[in-house]
């Protein structure tokens, strides 16, 4: 592949072109081993139309060998090239859509839950929920103690209901019952108590770039997404559709969101991937972003692997969250919050039962996709 080909496939994007021609060019591509080019080949082809069986199985399976499972966590592979980020549509800190180009990256396939990230912290698990060295002062391990509170019923596999918004009645000492209030509804009470199927609620930024800096090597490096690198992986492939399966309203068959009056999250796997093989990308819980919020930040971003400002006050929220309406889980809308330590024994306004995060993965020096 000359070099003016290689650029030209990365940077294509829009809705025209020919989805056949870049399928039989994927084959050459893959064939030739350069197999990540070759997905960025059928990626295109699939967004101009995602109904050709051919195109979405090619790029399905494609997609699935290069998925990588490390720490017991799958990563999808989102392929390089260009897309066109934000909505007209949306609100104003949406606009304009503009074409941005990424370099390839994996992303988790589900947001964290609460025993991996305990076990990956080389914490107690659930529902103790601790680092086991004793010398964390107790006022940190008080803010600690209440962010459990929340994850306690939140987070269960089989509860189906919390005590409250914030989880401020105790559900007990174990996380299980509480004399005074009674125990969560479960589906099965009889079931054990895990902490796998949800996802990890009331979580700062801060917390996942601690877990984040544990588990990155010389060779690869884990992080948050960028807001840039979310908004590409929720769209799952798709050129200008609202929600992560395409333009067709939200529905409990779709999507974890407008159940407020419920009190609890279904379960991550649950409901349908979306074309990059990820979960829970709209609704479910918000999920922190690496990036600081500008609401004018559209209008002045680069074009090529942009990050957020150099400073800020709020990080960007992306996906919405089972707590709210339909109009905030689509896959450009923005939101933020400020985020405490608990450490520094911090209080902050990611104590809430719909804020989570993902992991995302590249590769340490990596030139990205083979040419």
């Amino acid at each position: 592949m000359t070099g003016t080909e290689h650029d030209w496939l990365l940077a294509d994007h829009g809705t025209s072109g020919d989805p056949r021609a870049l399928l039989r060019r994927g084959r050459e591509l893959a064939a030739a081993g350069e197999t990540r080019l070759a997905a960025t080949a059928y990626d295109r082809a699939y967004g101009l139309d995602p109904a050709d069986p051919e195109v979405a199985g090619a790029r399905r399976a494609l997609l699935d060998a290069l998925a990588v499972e490390e720490h017991g966590i799958r990563f999808r592979y989102v392929p390089a090239g260009t897309f066109l980020m934000g909505s007209e549509s949306g609100d104003p800190d949406e606009w304009p859509v503009h074409p941005v180009r990424l370099d390839d990256y994996w992303l988790a396939e589900t947001a964290i839950s609460w025993a991996s990230y305990c076990a990956l912290m080389g914490w107690e698990l659930p529902p103790a929920g601790r680092p086991r060295e004793t010398e964390v002062a107790r006022a940190a391990m008080f803010h600690l103690g209440e962010e459990n509170r929340i994850r306690m019923q939140y987070c269960e596999d089989a509860t189906t209901r919390a005590r409250d918004w914030h989880a401020h009645i105790p559900p007990g000492e174990d996380g299980r019952r509480s004399d005074l209030f009674g125990t969560p509804p479960r589906e099965d009470p009889d079931r054990p108590w895990r902490y796998d199927a949800k996802p990890m609620v009331a979580a700062s930024w801060q917390e996942a770039e601690e877990l984040c800096e544990r588990l990155s090597g010389e060779a690869v490096q884990y992080r948050l997404p960028t807001e840039a690198e979310w908004e590409r992986a929720a769209r799952g492939g798709l050129i200008g559709c609202r929600y992560p399966w395409g333009d067709e309203p939200p529905t409990p068959e779709r999507c974890d969101c407008d159940r407020f009056d419920r009190l609890s999250l279904v379960p991550m796997r649950s409901l349908p991937p979306n074309g990059y093989g990820l979960y829970g990308m709209a609704g479910s819980v918000w999920e922190w972003t690496a990036d600081w919020y500008d609401r004018d930040r559209y209008r002045e971003s680069p074009g090529a692997d942009p990050a957020g400002p150099a400073t800020g006050r709020e990080r960007v929220l992306r996906g919405g969250s089972w707590a709210d309406c339909a109009e905030t889980v689509t896959v450009s809308f923005r939101a933020s919050r400020d985020s405490g330590d608990w450490r520094s024994g911090e209080w902050g306004d990611h104590l809430a039962p719909n804020i989570g995060f993902r992991l995302c993965r590249t590769v340490r020096g990596d030139a990205g996709p083979a040419r």
